[in-house]
């Protein structure tokens, strides 16, 4: 098994590019989309080379996520790893937030309107923060890092590359799931998956009374509670 997560996701891809990898949900807005393995891939070409083309970001500097529970949030971590960068629970070299504009990076904000497909804000932004959904189209769906990380080249915090594949627990099954899959407490739970084979059902504002016809629609194997 690989030992960098940017290797381990590209190992998914190959294995079963097509097939079903992250299902999203908002049961407020009524918003449903399923990336495959290949299309979440081309998400994070796109994003990593906006990332490193627009904003300079290098290998060794931080990104910081404050987005809810959402597709994007997997998009940045992924991202931020193949430029050799990685996430921090503190204050980023980078931020991405939703549209709160909850935090902040030192030296870029990257705002996300949080719409379908990553849709543009459609008010202007405060100066100094970048609408992501009105520059990511514009990248190339390719990425080739000038410092691609390493095992022990730092992922998350103080863990590793090579810590979060390790301690993570391989799953093959198609799990739904409420948590923040790039949070302190879900990081492991994505690793797992991309390591193991299994798809997630990522599902924000869950209409518990939904539940059960979803886990048999979207053919789910176990929820994961938390």
């Amino acid at each position: 098994m690989s030992r960098v997560l940017p290797e381990l996701f590209a190992a998914a891809v190959r294995r079963d590019g097509g097939a079903p990898f992250l299902t999203y949900y908002d049961d407020a807005t009524g918003e449903r989309i399923e990336l495959s393995a290949v299309t979440t891939a081309n998400w994070v070409a796109k994003t990593a080379n906006l990332l490193v083309d627009e904003y300079d970001l290098e290998s060794g500097e931080t990104v910081a996520i404050g987005l809810p529970p959402h597709w994007l949030g997997v998009v940045w971590a992924l991202s931020a790893w193949s430029a050799g960068a990685s996430l921090t629970t503190g204050i980023g070299t980078l931020a991405i937030t939703g549209p709160d504009l909850a935090i902040r990076g030192q030296r870029e904000t990257v705002a996300s309107a949080l719409l379908p497909l990553g849709g543009r804000f459609r008010e202007p932004l405060p100066d100094g923060v970048h609408d992501y959904g009105a520059e990511v189209y514009n990248h190339p769906d390719l990425f080739v890092p000038f410092d691609p990380p390493s095992p022990d080249s730092p992922a998350y915090d103080e863990l590793t590359h090579d810590d979060l594949i390790r301690t993570a627990e391989p799953v093959a099954d198609r799990i739904l799931v409420t948590k923040d899959l790039v949070s302190r407490d879900g990081i492991g739970l994505l690793v797992g998956v991309i390591a193991g084979g299994g798809s997630i059902v990522l599902c924000r504002n869950l209409d518990q009374a939904k539940l059960e016809r979803r886990v048999t629609d979207e053919k789910v194997d176990r929820v994961v509670e938390g």
